[in-house]
């Protein structure tokens, strides 16, 4: 499923595609573009009071301006922080260990 956040003014043109793979980041003005991440790259997720969505990838932030009151903005942002979890959860188990030891 795919869900996008836009946010665009009239100088700037900024949305967050998510969907089953990643995220897409797309801000284009005088500098930006396309930017793409696996749900494994993302290091954190950010909501704040004033309903800015950020995302940390390496050393960038990406923010976004959301409606909690947009059923599509709410389902991105489930999806999102969902699928990041996912992504993070490590499993536990036995050690693996040579035959004959």
């Amino acid at each position: 499923m795919t869900y996008k956040i836009r946010s665009s003014s009239l100088f700037l043109n900024r949305y967050l595609k998510v969907t089953d793979s990643g995220v897409i980041f797309v801000e284009t003005a005088l500098m930006g573009g396309k930017k793409k991440f696996s749900y494994g790259q993302i290091d954190y997720v950010l909501m704040s009071p004033a309903n800015v969505l950020s995302f940390q990838v390496g050393n960038e932030v990406f923010s976004i301006q959301v409606d909690p009151f947009k059923p599509k903005h709410q389902q991105a942002v489930a999806q999102l922080t969902g699928m990041v979890q996912a992504s993070t959860q490590q499993t536990v188990g036995f050690p693996v260990l040579p035959a004959g030891r």
